[in-house]
């Protein structure tokens, strides 16, 4: 056992001990009467004996208890603590995981509500001059508390935390926690900074964390608390919702459908669309026990027994939510529904520039045996001198899609764009010099933009040495650079061939019609996935609202309402998605709806069982707290409880002796 405060409980008993002596010391002041007889006031001459000054003090049980109250109350402000565990001064940072997973019930309560109560009684059990720091992480990582002593701070910011439907990453949480440990919030090994001891780094989750494997602790040694025990759960993992090509008014929705739990399991699946279910909306799904080692299936991996497709196909010319529900319950309710927002179907259009006629003729045969409804030519010089109401019309694009050739522009209004032989002048783009007589060495069959793409004995003689951004996907690569790529940029896409049609027989090959056509619908938005309306949680909203000049309004799932500041002629950029639901942006309250839903489809968070064999993060086996582990206790409830206890029977013994 250890005391915290020592020395305020020594002052109060210097001061309070003396205090009550004094007062069985002290004599009376009486008013004199004359009375016939004092042999019925021996109790009045018993207590002016006592109440005499400098008197030896008889045995008195009310002066006992008194006593003893103060003892016990002296004792409770010196912090008493039950040392069951050793832990000494020092810093503490405490990971709360509040992820989608950590929403799973245990009974009657969340994974969160039980990793903050633990979290709540380990820090009770520290000493008063612990240096405490709380992380909150999901998805992403924040400070919610920052090197404090302050128990009430402490205590406060952890019932602060509130659940998210986000994916759990460990990175940002390390490295915030690594930078409160050093002192100046950095380690510069040029600037060798003084550091702070190493802190004590306390794990509270149910250890469903995406990228334990690739983390290392840097500083400190981290300990796992683990949170929940069941694994009950039945997920939405995919959804893809598209209007058939040749057919626009037709929907085809495919879900799949996994089972996470140890049990083979039977259950109803429904669409609906606005709320109603249409018909044919209602299938019934067997689906066999998880596998037996707890893997996770990659998304390219074959389903395994527990995972089953389900397709819905109905017809619907208008737009509106659409949602597979799965009509279970099971410990983990935000996987058990999956929404899309769908836009009523429309005439694609595309726009090509360029001033060659071989460029004309290879590239609008190709596009004539894709189902668009416009194709417009213009060449380089007129694009550049014409006015934004030619490539903006209804607050939006004109063009779902426009295809340059050999030409580089700034000229980029919100849209999607494929480069032959050029590039936009975009920061982090840059076109080099000509590369000549490389190989094509890989190629991305599982990138939407190359599905049933092959290039076996294509021939592409030169392309130019493109310098990209971090953030950009290769799509085709050689030897020594990259051949084509997607980049994404807030409210616009680019695909960038290096190459010129003429440097290649590709044109010439079915495989180009077909990456025209994944080209036509990814930025055309025929695919729900494709069109960036369905985005994760902690993605980035972003709605080309061109006709916000000041601010648009955001409704979220809870249905509270946010002003989003957006510059003039930029698109609207959201990023707190932290919960599954639609959310709904306009630029004005009266102006027509642009619709996001947010899903959570991720096997890692929907595979709820905890890890009961341990946590490793990187190498390194992290230290498992037991789960009946004692955790250290302050003990002054118990004693104020005993101090009202001793209380009680004085007053009880006081009032016996006044009424007798």
């Amino acid at each position: 056992m250890n005391l915290l405060t020592p020395w305020i409980a020594a002052g109060a008993a210097a001061v309070a001990f003396p205090l009550l002596l004094l007062l069985y010391f002290l004599k009376l002041r009486r008013v004199e009467m004359p009375i016939s007889s004092t042999l019925l006031w021996k109790r009045a001459i018993q207590d002016l004996q006592v109440n005499a000054p400098f008197q030896k003090l008889r045995r008195n049980l009310l002066l006992f208890l008194q006593l003893m109250i103060l003892a016990l109350a002296t004792f409770a402000l010196a912090g008493p603590i039950s040392r069951w565990t050793e832990r000494t001064a020092g810093k503490v940072v405490l990971l709360i995981d509040h992820s989608a997973s950590m929403n799973a019930q245990e009974g009657n309560i969340s994974r969160l509500d039980l990793a903050k109560d633990k979290a709540l009684e380990y820090v009770r059990g520290l000493q008063g001059n612990d240096q405490v720091t709380v992380i909150e992480f999901a998805d992403v990582a924040r400070a919610v508390c920052q090197s404090s002593t302050d128990r009430g701070a402490i205590r406060r910011a952890i019932e602060s935390i509130q659940p998210t439907d986000g994916g759990t990453r460990l990175d940002e949480a390390l490295k915030l926690a690594v930078a409160d440990t050093t002192v100046g919030g950095h380690q510069d090994p040029s600037l060798a900074p003084r550091e702070a001891p190493d802190a004590s780094i306390e794990l509270f989750s149910d250890g469903r964390i995406a990228d334990a494997d690739a983390q290392i602790v840097q500083r400190g040694a981290m300990r796992f608390f683990p949170i929940g025990s069941s694994t009950d759960n039945v997920g939405i993992v995919t959804l893809d919702v598209r209007r058939a090509y040749e057919r626009p008014s037709q929907l085809m929705v495919f879900a799949q459908i996994e089972n996470f739990g140890p049990t083979p399991i039977e259950t109803d699946v429904s669409l609906r669309l606005n709320g109603s279910i249409p018909r044919g909306g209602i299938k019934q799904l067997s689906l066999g026990p998880a596998q037996a080692d707890g893997r996770i299936a990659s998304p390219g991996e074959a389903p395994a027994p527990s995972a089953r497709g389900v397709a819905f196909e109905l017809e619907h010319e208008s737009g509106g939510i659409l949602e597979v529900v799965i009509h279970r319950e099971d410990s983990l309710a935000v996987d058990n529904v999956a929404r899309a927002s769908i836009d009523p179907p429309r005439e694609l259009s595309v726009l090509v520039v360029t001033e060659r006629n071989y460029f004309q003729y290879f590239l609008g045969k190709a596009l004539r045996g894709l189902p668009i409804a416009q194709t417009e030519w213009m060449g380089p010089s007129e694009y550049e001198q014409s006015g934004e109401s030619a490539l903006i019309g209804d607050g939006r694009a004109r063009y779902d899609l426009v295809i340059f050739d050999n030409h580089q522009t700034a000229k980029l209004p919100p849209g999607g764009y494929l480069f032959f032989g050029g590039g936009p002048r975009i920061e982090g783009v840059e076109i080099g010099e000509l590369i000549e007589n490389d190989q094509v060495v890989t190629w991305d069959e599982t990138h939407p933009l190359m599905r049933y793409v092959t290039l076996d004995n294509v021939y592409i003689r030169a392309w130019y040495d493109m310098k990209l951004p971090a953030h950009a996907v290769p799509l085709i690569e050689g030897e020594r650079s990259v051949v084509t790529a997607y980049v994404p940029m807030p409210g616009r896409q680019f695909v960038l061939c290096a190459f010129e049609l003429a440097e290649t027989d590709w044109p010439m090959r079915v495989p180009f019609v077909v990456f025209l056509y994944n080209v036509t619908r990814f930025f055309s938005g025929e695919g729900a996935g494709q069109a960036g309306t369905m985005v994760r949680p902690g993605q980035t909203i972003i709605a080309p609202l061109m006709q916000a000049r000041e601010e648009a309004l955001v409704e979220r799932p809870d249905g509270q309402r946010e002003r989003v500041t957006v510059a003039a002629g930029r698109p609207v950029m959201y990023p707190r998605t932290d919960r599954a639901g639609v959310y709904t942006l306009s630029s004005k309250e009266d102006a027509e709806n642009v619709r996001f839903t947010v899903n959570l489809l991720d096997r890692n968070e929907s595979r709820i069982a905890p890890r009961t064999e341990g946590l490793s993060v990187g190498a390194e086996k992290v230290t498992r707290a037991a789960t009946d582990e004692k955790i250290n206790q302050p003990l002054w409830p118990y004693l104020m409880g005993a101090v009202l206890a001793v209380l009680f029977i004085e007053w009880w013994i006081y009032n016996r002796r006044v009424m007798l």
